[in-house]
Order: structure tokens, then C-alpha cells, then sequence
């Protein structure tokens, strides 16, 4: 298994509401959040990249057209970050041995996705999640041949989370002793005390 069969889906079509602005476009380390995301999967060596687009779509497609992504629009992402999750995952254009899933306000630098990576070529668990001090963390790799759960997730049953309990036993923790997986970009004070 190599890098080149892992597949990322980037989450980017919600409502930033509770930011007041388009957490996408906030500036991370001198560029856009959005962009940040994308040059940390190409440095981590992810070939396919689906960016799932909703809310001012048009607006973040100028951002990433520069690079080598696909960008994809969920009609139905008012609906929840679960329509996004399968909009993403039936664009993809191979079956991939892995399947990132991360959100575009849980920035992590890339140096994380390449631990991962690793672990997951090497011990091949149904599910890869970075830990910090005992807190789980983002993003979540996925084996591929979870790809039929994942087009079933829906926001009834917590999405991710159903998965994350049926294969609870086949989950790998990967102790990545950085913070940086727990950044969650919800609110002002969540971005202004980190970036």
C-alpha cells in the first residue's frame, strides 16, 4: 500500500455560523485556511483530493483552482456535514486503500498525515485516529473497504460516529504528541487563541 491509494475528503460547504465568517478563508500561517489544507495533503503525498464545497461555493473554487483538486458541490450541505461526508466519498474516482476525512477548520500539518499514513501501510487497521495525551484527535483515516459505511452515514445517527462504534475494536490510536490535532476552529476565541 502506498500514499498514491489514499484519498482525502476536505469538508467545506458549512455555514461557518459560529465564526461569523468563512472559516475557510481565514488566514492560517500567512494563506487561507482552505489552501493551508491542500498544501499540507500534496505535501503529505495524497494524490486525490476532493474538496466538498456548499456555502459560497464560487468563492473558495477561485481559492483551490490553482491546484490539483477536485472540487465537488454537495446541493444538499444546509442538510449537514454528513451529506458532505457522502458527497465526497461518491466522487471518488478509484477505490483507494484509505480514505481521509478531514474538515477544513481542523488544520493539521502535514508531517501528522505522513505518521499516519505510515501506520496505517504498516499495520493496516480498519481505522486510524491520532491521539494527544489521551484525547482523541483529526482527521480519521479509513480503511477503503469501509467506503459502503461511509456513503451511509447520516446526521440520525451522529455520522462518523456510527462508524467509529461498529469497528470500535478494529480502531488504531496513534499517539502523535502534537496538540495540533485537536484544533477545532468553531469560534473567534477558538482561532484568535491559536493562530
Amino acid at each position: 500500500m502506498s500514499k498514491e491509494h489514499i484519498s482525502a475528503i476536505v469538508l467545506a460547504a458549512g455555514f461557518s455560523s459560529r465564526m461569523g465568517t468563512l472559516k475557510a478563508l481565514l488566514p492560517w500561517q500567512g494563506i487561507p485556511l482552505i489552501q493551508y489544507q491542500m498544501e499540507q495533503l500534496k505535501n503529505a503525498g495524497i494524490v486525490e483530493i476532493i474538496m466538498v464545497l456548499g456555502h459560497k461555493a464560487d468563492e473558495l473554487a477561485q481559492v483551490i483552482s490553482p491546484y490539483d483538486v477536485k472540487s465537488v458541490f454537495n446541493e444538499h450541505y444546509r442538510d449537514g456535514k454528513s451529506s458532505s461526508i457522502k458527497k465526497g466519498v461518491s466522487c471518488m474516482t478509484d477505490n483507494p486503500s484509505g480514505i481521509f476525512i478531514l474538515a477544513v477548520d481542523q488544520p493539521v500539518p502535514s508531517f501528522i498525515l505522513q505518521k499516519m499514513v505510515e501506520h496505517f501501510r504498516i499495520d493496516q487497521p480498519s481505522i486510524v485516529i491520532p491521539s494527544y495525551q489521551g484525547k482523541r484527535g483529526h482527521p480519521i483515516l479509513f480503511q477503503g473497504n469501509l467506503k459502503e459505511e461511509l456513503l451511509t452515514v447520516n446526521e440520525q445517527s451522529k455520522g462518523l460516529r456510527k462508524v467509529i462504534q461498529t469497528y470500535h475494536d478494529e480502531i488504531s490510536y496513534l499517539d502523535v504528541r502534537d496538540p495540533a490535532i485537536l484544533l477545532n476552529l468553531n469560534e473567534p476565541n477558538d482561532y484568535f487563541h491559536k493562530n
